[in-house]
């Protein structure tokens, strides 16, 4: 009968335990992932799909595609477009929120 009571308890304590673990390895894996950038920069659902296609076909390997994915990002990374803004307009764009910021202290 102890012996019982003390393998039952095993079991509990094994329970008790298990979803922390899962939930700190959880964590670890979330805090591992990049974040997801912005979706200016991000290659529409309908490209990935064209390239998954060719890929699919035998038009173009895995590599290529990625090779294609990656020009494909550094030219939208490096293009301007919305929400991009050169040096002289991000330093202009702070000047105003600062001047606008001590126009509100004032009031």
């Amino acid at each position: 009968m102890r012996e019982a009571m003390k393998v039952l308890a095993a079991l509990l304590l094994i329970l008790a335990i298990d979803p922390a673990f899962a939930q700190s390895d959880h964590d670890a894996q979330r805090r591992s992932q990049h974040p997801m950038p912005p979706p200016e920069r991000r290659m529409s659902w309908e490209d990935r799909e064209r390239l998954r296609e060719q890929v699919r076909n035998g038009n173009m390997t895995r590599d290529e595609a990625r090779e294609r994915w990656r020009e494909q990002h550094e030219r939208r990374r490096t293009e301007p477009g919305p929400g991009r803004f050169s040096p002289e307009q991000r330093e202009q764009l702070r000047r105003d929120v600062q001047e606008a910021n001590r126009d509100l202290e004032k009031r």
